[in-house]
Order: structure tokens, then sequence, then C-alpha cells
């Protein structure tokens, strides 16, 4: 009838074995999905969030305009070069 070498079970038994534990390991990663999904809080969009326009501010216009002051030479401090100027 049937005769089995003892390799040719071997061969059946390691097939099984890798058939089993894929399917084990399919089944899993499907389960961790499925939970991830379900019991994961609703998050913002955060790309959204980070490229959300802020409001614009209409900026303050003073209501009095100052004439400019004008400053002589005498009042500049000394050149020394370079914008290098001397520190009191």
């Amino acid at each position: 009838m049937f005769t089995f070498q003892p390799i040719e079970l071997l061969i059946v038994l390691l097939a099984s074995l890798a058939l089993v534990s894929g399917l084990a390991f399919l089944i899993l990663r499907r389960r961790d999905e499925i939970l991830r999904d379900f019991l994961t809080p609703e998050e913002p969009d955060i790309e959204q969030e980070f490229f959300k326009r802020k409001s614009v501010e209409e900026p303050v216009v003073p209501e009095e305009v100052h004439e400019e002051e004008h400053v002589t030479e005498e009042e500049l401090p000394p050149d020394l070069g370079w914008g290098i100027t001397e520190q009191e």
C-alpha cells in the first residue's frame, strides 16, 4: 500500500509546519490592523493642522507720521573703516 520513507515524512511535516505558521502570521497581522483601527482614537489630520493658515492681521498704521530728524556729521560716530565704529 503506502510506503513512506523517513525523508518524505520529514518533508510533509516541514511543509505543513510552514503552511500553518504562515497562516498564523497572516491572521495575527490582520488582527493587529483591525484592533489598531478600532482602538486608536481619532486624531486630527496632522498635515492639515501643520499647514493651516493663520488669520491675517491688518498692520497697525501709526496715526502721526514724524518728520525725519536730520543728523549732522558731527553727531555720527567716527568711521574706523570696514563698518567698524568706535564704541564708547
